[in-house]
């Protein structure tokens, strides 16, 4: 008699056959992404036991999709960020990578760099003012710039506040101990 798999079970099986397809799909063309993870998730969704594993799997399978689209034009990557915003964000780091991968796909396309301008409007509101660990605000802070930053909004604004003074002319290294000649003391 066959053992039945855990949920937790079942969700790692599912996450190595999504991982499984990173390398081979790397250098492939979009469309072939696309079918690939399209036929994934079709046969995931059939051994899915619950409405929650379902969904689960749909909203993983389109943040896959969105990464697998995002180096293509915006009209092949949009369809695929609205079915992610229909299905929600699983998190906030999801919603900063939409964030970043939509300035990504957005060159060139005057509908995405708004839809990318509204997406850091919308991460910088929801993070705007709470409490975060240091690390994690530094990774939305990088995350951010770098989003504005591909979708030509870098203002220069960054360097300074990232702690990143510009530096002056003729302003010199300070000099180690090492290298100070013999007797200058």
């Amino acid at each position: 008699m066959p053992r039945h798999l855990t949920q937790e079970e079942r969700f790692m099986n599912w996450a190595r056959e999504r991982e499984s397809l990173i390398l081979p799909l790397m250098r492939a063309p979009i469309p072939e992404k696309v079918r690939a993870y399209k036929q994934l998730e079709k046969r995931i969704l059939k051994e899915a036991r619950t409405a929650y594993e379902q969904q689960v799997i749909r909203r993983r399978i389109s943040m896959d999709l969105l990464v697998a689209t995002s180096d293509g034009p915006w009209r092949v990557f949009s369809p695929y960020l609205r079915r992610v915003e229909r299905l929600g964000y699983t998190s906030m780091f999801d919603r900063l990578l939409a964030c970043v991968l939509a300035a990504q796909a957005s060159k060139g396309s005057p509908t995405g760099v708004r839809k990318a301008v509204a997406l850091i409007a919308d991460v910088e509101r929801r993070i705007g003012g709470r409490k975060l660990h240091p690390g994690v605000r530094e990774e939305f802070d990088g995350g951010l710039a770098r989003a504005r930053r591909l979708a030509g909004l870098d203002t220069g604004r960054d360097t300074v506040k990232e702690g990143k003074r510009p530096k002056k002319t003729g302003e010199r290294e300070p000099r180690s101990v090492e290298s100070r000649a013999p007797g200058s003391e």
